[in-house]
């Protein structure tokens, strides 16, 4: 902040930060794991607010931000071509984004298709939905995943698409990141593949019969 006012001509004096050594922030992990899932599934089919109970899925499904799915317009959405195209993301371009076909499914059944110009309409300001907080609080408590925050529904997807072999260009095509950095946290949960790797790999340097790594086998 103080390089950037000295920069602008704003601040003129020494840094006075200069020598404070950077918080290192630990990249956080947490995804829903299989079990999880289910009981998130259950407990959105408890959940009375249609909108929510919509919202949250195509979090899952999609793995957008929380301000991107909110204030997702109608006009962005082709359900025939099944797309979306986000105008603009954090990353500071546009985005389009294909639809699967059970995100298309939640859509289709929306009461504010043909009524409004909101995919999930409220009554502030902004016309939408804005905070997903409270109606997440009560979804998990039910699940029983009380250290589950909504941004690990975006990381849940990176994570299951790493766990199937996907490579992290195309993870981070998914989740619109600007940089391979961004995605390289889903490299270290990738731990199917890689098991598959190391397993045809041993079959190969041993064959699959070989007792060369049983040191209890007399040779």
């Amino acid at each position: 902040m103080f390089n950037v006012a000295h920069d602008w001509r704003l601040f003129l004096g020494p840094n006075p930060t200069e020598g404070v050594k950077m918080f290192r922030e630990e990249e956080r992990e947490r995804f829903l794991s299989p079990d999880e899932l289910r009981r998130v599934n259950d407990a959105l089919a408890q959940e009375p607010n249609e909108y929510w109970r919509a919202y949250f899925p195509l979090s899952l499904l999609l793995g957008t931000r929380r301000s991107e799915l909110l204030s997702a317009r109608w006009a962005d959405i082709d359900l025939d071509q099944r797309t979306w195209r986000l105008p603009m993301t954090k990353a500071g371009r546009s985005h389009l984004l294909p639809l699967p076909t059970s995100a298309v499914e939640i859509l289709s059944y929306l009461p504010s298709r043909d009524h409004s110009e909101w995919v999930f309409p409220g009554s502030g300001a902004t016309g939408h939905l804005s905070e997903p907080k409270k109606a997440w609080q009560r979804i998990r408590e039910r699940a029983g995943i009380r250290d589950v925050r909504i941004h690990d529904l975006r990381r849940t997807l990176g994570s299951w698409l790493a766990g199937q072999g996907y490579n992290l260009q195309l993870i981070g095509k998914a989740l619109n990141h600007s940089s391979v950095s961004t995605t390289q946290v889903y490299a270290r949960l990738d731990i199917n593949a890689l098991r598959e790797a190391l397993e045809r790999n041993a079959r190969l340097m041993f064959g699959p019969d070989s007792n060369a790594v049983n040191p209890d086998t007399p040779g």
